[in-house]
């Protein structure tokens, strides 16, 4: 018995032994993750959802109204609080929705689970877990 613990230990060290890298974690290169039929992430475009317009209900009771802007098919029109914004759609690596307004700073997006609403300038969460009903 004791002599199986013994090889085992010893295979345990040398395997370990021989995963080692000599590397440093800083020096190594992440290889690109592969989709499907070979291709790399980054040379796939991410798929854009369409927009959902509407009135979304956020936690701690807070609402935003959405709709599009007939004038711009890049912009939407955001309520919140009494006050509306006109946001620019601004593109994105991962396919999800983002709407920017640079004056007051505020930012929607909205992904399929759900959206939210942000205030770049003040780095804040504005609204949370937005869902329309």
């Amino acid at each position: 018995m004791i002599a199986l613990k013994l090889t085992s230990t010893l295979i345990f060290t040398a395997l370990l032994a021989a995963c080692a890298s000599k590397v440093p974690v800083s020096e190594t290169a992440t290889a690109p993750a592969v989709v499907s039929a070979g291709a790399p992430v980054a040379q796939q475009a991410p798929r854009r959802t369409a927009l959902v317009a509407g009135q979304f209900h956020c936690e701690l009771g807070n609402r935003v109204d959405v709709s599009a802007d007939p004038q711009r098919p890049d912009a939407i029109k955001l309520a919140w609080k009494g006050r509306s914004y006109p946001l620019v759609a601004v593109a994105t690596s991962t396919g999800a929705l983002r709407y920017e307004d640079a004056a007051s700073g505020n930012v929607w997006i909205q992904i399929p689970a759900k959206s939210m609403l942000l205030n770049a300038k003040a780095g804040q969460q504005l609204a949370n877990e937005c869902k329309t009903r």
